[in-house]
């Protein structure tokens, strides 16, 4: 009985985490939809109704103090209704959006020119492709600590094994020394047969692991080899994705500090201008998306990160991925 309420127990401490986790995440999902109002009504000026709902919800959940499966229950409400809050903000803020950019255009105010790249700045998007390449030829961190602790126990079974058969000869010896009819000479005997079935036991392991072992040594080796010998291009690849980097960070900046009009594929997923909040995130988030097009030479005027990447293109898939993920807030 008691371990069946403790069964009950451990599964409503569960439950009840697991709701602390889902309204702590409904807290700061309505803490960015908040902010994100805030700019809104400072540009847009009536948003009334999305303000009260806001503030419903804010209640409803300070206002969850009761039964775990009366909470259960109104965290899926207010997910719902959260989820429609973020929905209206976002068709709110491509509305500003869409205003900014009109009255941006009707002021004559000149584009800024995000696509243009010099020689240079292209010899080192192929620099940065080049130590990419040269990287991706290594073992991955998670593979290389595979090898690592497959070749680690097999030097520990080595050892315990080891340690064992020095035990079998010391046993042998100590019966060797005794006579047959004494106490000691017999427990001697039932410890040296204990032993040399752990032994065996373990000899059979050591022949289970070792191929494994010498093929994760073999890899370890080329994986090392390899490194000494790519280390150069990754190294000169990571220079130039720090030099590229500060530079479209910097044209960016130029930018937005006077003023220019932003184009249409950067305002649709970044907005005309940086937000009052998260203002370094945006710009950090601004500048991949330049370097991504300056990379893989995108010209698309209207997508951001241009079409879906061929998923056979690993790192350009993944880091399509990442972007996209990354515009998503703003």
């Amino acid at each position: 009985m008691s371990d069946a309420l403790d069964a009950q127990f451990r599964a409503t401490d569960r439950r009840v985490r697991t709701i602390d986790m889902q309204v702590s995440g409904l807290d700061q999902r309505l803490d960015d939809l908040e902010g994100e109002h805030e700019r809104l009504k400072s540009r847009f000026g009536y948003t009334e109704d999305l303000d009260h709902e806001l503030r419903s919800l804010r209640d409803d959940i300070s206002g969850l103090e009761t039964t775990t499966e009366e909470v259960d229950g109104r965290v899926d409400d207010l997910d719902d209704r959260v989820e429609t809050a973020e929905r209206t903000v976002n068709r709110l803020t491509q509305h500003v959006r869409l205003l900014e950019g009109q009255i941006m255009t009707t002021g004559n105010i000149p584009p800024a020119d995000l696509d243009t790249f010099t020689k240079d700045q292209h010899a080192l998007a192929a620099t940065m492709a080049a130590g990419w390449d040269a990287a991706d030829a290594l073992l991955t961190p998670t593979l290389r600590a595979h090898h690592q602790g497959q070749v680690q126990r097999f030097r520990t079974a080595q050892a315990e094994h080891h340690a064992t058969r020095q035990e079998a000869v010391a046993l042998v010896a100590t019966l060797l020394g005794t006579a047959p009819t004494t106490q000691a000479h017999k427990k001697t005997g039932t410890r040296l047969r204990s032993v040399i079935d752990r032994e065996s036991t373990e000899r059979q392991a050591l022949a289970r692991q070792a191929a494994g072992a010498r093929a994760a040594t073999a890899a370890l080796a080329a994986d090392q080899a390899a490194t000494a010998d790519k280390q150069p291009a990754i190294a000169a690849g990571q220079r130039a994705e720090q030099r590229l980097t500060l530079a479209l960070r910097s044209k960016l900046a130029d930018a937005i500090s006077n003023r220019l009009l932003l184009p249409a594929w950067f305002a649709t997923v970044l907005g005309p201008a940086p937000p009052a909040r998260n203002t370094d995130r945006w710009l950090e988030c601004a500048t991949r998306v330049l370097l991504y097009r300056l990379t893989y030479r995108v010209t698309d005027q209207v997508l951001a990160l241009g079409t879906r990447p061929d998923p056979e293109d690993e790192h350009r898939h993944g880091w399509w991925e990442e972007l996209r993920t990354a515009l998503r807030p703003w």
